[in-house]
């Protein structure tokens, strides 16, 4: 997918209070020289005593308004983001936080294969909502313990790994990689379908991936719960105005215009006042035509 902005000077610089933040919590250390993949070295201004790569925060400030401004437009559109993140360090417990808190759609335990292609996957989400459904209405109560037991452990397992993808409708329009090099597979089967798809990754300089791979990339310490925080609060940010300028759509499409268009209706009565009346024969003339008529048979 082609991601196109209107106007380069949409985006703020980076400023003191932001900077102090993202130095503080470390969102500008990259991973060390010996992990470096050089096709992150664009983002690194230079290397630490203690041999860390650095990052330029000012590049990750204008990925994140990037990324930002593309999440504001596809929530105001009603489209379908995915948050993927199975690294177990830090990303799956910031992902976790965040998803439960503003109901994201996300997979935090593990990436099945074909989750974007194969229609095995939406079948199982779907079973995944009637076994729900069951469980709500009493109904799992009412069948044989063998079969109950079964069902429930059915239940555990597709909770875990296709839980936060239950409440999707439609097809995915947009998938965020939280550690591309740890989803591997991921970021390979988004990659295959990136013709209906737009992929955003939230990388650090490890990233092996060619710049291609992906729609827009947002370089930062993914290995921080407190780098992870504040990239995902900016983000989280932009949905959030998406998300309201949806609400004043759909209440303008609800509201609706009026029934009767009162220009209409004027230039209606304008017609109706100008419009000059038919003659009417005065009733005595036509007695006295009628009269002629007779006489002269």
């Amino acid at each position: 997918m082609n991601l196109t902005l209107e106007k380069e000077n949409i985006f703020q610089e980076l400023d003191g209070e932001k900077a102090k933040l993202f130095l503080e919590a470390g969102v500008h250390y990259g991973q060390p020289t010996s992990k470096r993949s050089p096709k992150m070295d664009e983002f690194v201004f230079g290397v630490s005593q203690t041999g860390m790569q650095l990052i330029d925060l000012n590049l990750t400030w204008r990925k994140i308004q990037e990324v930002g401004l593309v999440l504001e437009k596809l929530v105001g559109e009603d489209k379908n983001i995915v948050f993927v993140g199975t690294n177990e360090r830090a990303v799956s417990t910031v992902l976790q936080e965040y998803s439960e808190k503003y109901d994201l759609h996300n997979i935090t335990s593990r990436w099945l294969g074909g989750t974007l292609t194969n229609p095995v996957t939406r079948n199982r989400i779907n079973y995944l909502r009637e076994l729900e459904s069951m469980e709500t209405t009493g109904l799992m109560e009412s069948i044989p313990a063998k079969e109950k037991s079964f069902l429930g452990k059915k239940l555990k397992k597709l909770r875990k790994n296709l839980g936060g993808l239950k409440k999707i409708k439609g097809a995915m329009h947009a998938i965020v990689i939280i550690d591309p090099v740890h989803d591997i597979n991921a970021t390979l089967e988004a990659f295959k379908k990136s013709r209906n798809l737009t992929i955003i990754a939230i990388a650090d300089t490890n990233c092996s991936f060619a710049p291609d791979t992906f729609d827009l990339i947002i370089p930062c310490n993914t290995s921080s719960l407190r780098s992870l925080r504040l990239i995902m609060d900016e983000l989280i940010g932009f949905m959030e105005k998406g998300k309201q300028a949806q609400v004043q759509k759909q209440s303008s499409i609800t509201q609706g215009p009026s029934r009767r268009n009162p220009a209409v209706n004027n230039n209606n009565n304008n017609r109706l006042q100008t419009r000059k009346p038919a003659p009417i024969q005065p009733k005595q003339e036509v007695k006295e035509e009628k009269q002629n008529n007779t006489e002269s048979k």
